[in-house]
């Protein structure tokens, strides 16, 4: 059994890379109130787990495929809020 890249251009907002890079969604209590920051882990949470229940694991990629901003909508959690992206891959058994 080998391990698989199988999405290469999964591009996710900070907000997401915190949970999947480190586990940690305290960095959301610094823009959102106690109550929107446990809602918005929970939304991401979710996400994540969906994701990674119908596609594969999700890893942080590489740091130089960065993008500084970007209107494109999170991969994960599907944000539309304009900023920051950051390269991740999703990765598979096979």
């Amino acid at each position: 059994m080998s391990i698989e890249v199988i999405d290469d251009q999964f591009m996710v907002c900070t907000d997401c890379l915190m949970i999947i890079a480190n586990d940690d969604a305290t960095g959301l209590d610094y823009s959102l109130s106690e109550e929107g920051a446990a809602e918005r882990e929970r939304e991401i949470r979710e996400a994540i787990a969906e994701i990674q229940r119908t596609e594969g694991q999700i890893a942080v990629g590489d740091s130089d495929m960065d993008d500084e901003f970007s209107a494109s909508p999170c991969a994960c959690c599907g944000t539309r809020l304009a900023g920051q992206r950051h390269h991740c891959v999703i990765l598979a058994k096979r």
